[in-house]
């Protein structure tokens, strides 16, 4: 009886909650808690990629991850390179990833290259790292305030403040 009255006396108020009501809900995302999510990719122009991680949330289209590892080479004769980090945000669409705290990218050869922030393009094989980079080789240790690798890791820029160590190699 008490709805009946409030409806012929009070319409904009009930057309206002149900408006905010339906705003609200349509707002929410669903989120899907997935276990041990990974994801690959090996391209006819022999681009191959797997990124894997204990936990993810899906939303849409991106895809939060947790403790995330990786291994990807971008031509046949490449060689193969290797991720590590806390946190990482995968979008799908754009087959790109964000990655957050204690990133590590290594290589066989010995390249260390960390960071605490970091994104990588895979359509186009370019990373790009922020805050607090250091890169060690067997030829020496680089610090920068960030840091661009292209070309299979064979191409390193670094920016900012960029100290270079290098080691000294004797000859025999």
């Amino acid at each position: 009886m008490l709805t009946k009255n409030l409806f012929p006396k009070y319409p904009i108020f009930f057309l206002a909650y149900l408006f905010f009501t339906v705003t609200l809900f349509a707002n929410n995302e669903l989120i899907i808690e997935i276990d041990n999510p990974k994801f690959s990719e090996k391209g006819l122009s022999d681009k191959i990629y797997e990124i894997k991680a204990k936990r993810g949330l899906k939303s849409n289209n991106d895809l939060e991850l947790f403790t995330v590892e990786g291994k990807f080479k971008t031509e046949k004769n490449g060689k193969w390179i290797y991720m590590e980090a806390e946190k990482g945000n995968f979008s799908q669409t754009n087959n790109f990833i964000k990655l957050e705290r204690n990133i590590v990218f290594y290589t066989n050869e010995g390249e260390i290259i960390k960071s605490d922030q970091a994104t990588f393009d895979m359509k186009n094989d370019i990373i790009k790292l922020s805050k607090n980079v250091s890169h060690e080789s067997a030829e020496g240790l680089v610090i920068a305030d960030s840091s661009t690798i292209t070309n299979s890791f064979n191409s390193i820029l670094y920016e900012g403040n960029v100290v270079s160590t290098f080691k000294n190699q004797e000859n025999d």
